[in-house]
């Protein structure tokens, strides 16, 4: 006989399906594009761990330096994280001052973490371009698979995600400055904070591979 649990549990899986609820169905929409993300990453760090794992075992591949800008970044991120969950805290008291200064101080540290990450890719190119005027194509060919190439895609990649969530987190201020959220409904405001903590925790994940794997 089934549950309370597992009766409750199946009644959420179906309402996600067959609600008319559109809270429901854009919390689902949220969750599909978050794990296809999350599987992209994963799929790609895995694969850069195995083949540089594998590197290391039959030859000596050049090492990784992590640019110190990219770790600047990491900071920004972060503040980011805490000042969109401190406007959600707000707009769920009703202080709407307060929510759109947290979101305005968001936008800001997203703009910064942009600028940040532009330098630190400029700076893994110029890492990269110096490691190939050293090497000889002939005798270290297997060298020229190094981590830079593989930081500077992910980077990239990563940063392609967050343009998107920054002009949506622009859209949610708009609608802020408009008085669209209160306590009773503030969604947009929730995603922004999702895919921002999300896109963080990426982030750091990433940096750390990189550092540990070289």
């Amino acid at each position: 006989m089934p549950t309370y649990q597992s009766r409750s549990f199946r009644d959420r899986c179906v309402m996600l399906f067959t609600s008319s609820d559109r809270l429901s169905q854009r919390d689902f929409g949220l969750a599909i594009f978050l794990f296809t993300i999350a599987v992209l990453f994963l799929a790609g760090l895995i694969a850069y761990a195995v083949v540089r794992t594998s590197m290391a075992q039959s030859s000596q591949p050049i090492h990784l330096v992590i640019p110190p800008i990219l770790w600047l970044s990491t900071a920004l991120l972060i503040f980011g994280s805490i000042s969109i969950h401190r406007s959600l805290y707000y707009v769920r008291l009703e202080k709407q001052q307060q929510f759109r200064n947290c979101l305005n101080l968001t936008f800001l540290l997203g703009g910064a973490f942009f600028v940040v990450q532009t330098l630190g890719l400029m700076n893994v190119l110029q890492q990269h371009g110096e490691l190939l005027v050293t090497l000889d194509p002939t005798q270290d060919s297997y060298r020229y698979l190094s981590s830079y190439g593989a930081l500077f895609a992910f980077v990239l990649l990563h940063a392609l995600h967050f343009i998107v969530a920054f002009g949506v987190l622009g859209f949610v201020i708009y609608k802020a400055y408009l008085y669209q959220y209160d306590h009773e409904y503030h969604w947009g405001v929730h995603a922004c904070s999702i895919v921002w903590h999300f896109l963080g925790v990426i982030w750091i994940c990433m940096l750390l591979l990189f550092c540990f794997v070289g």
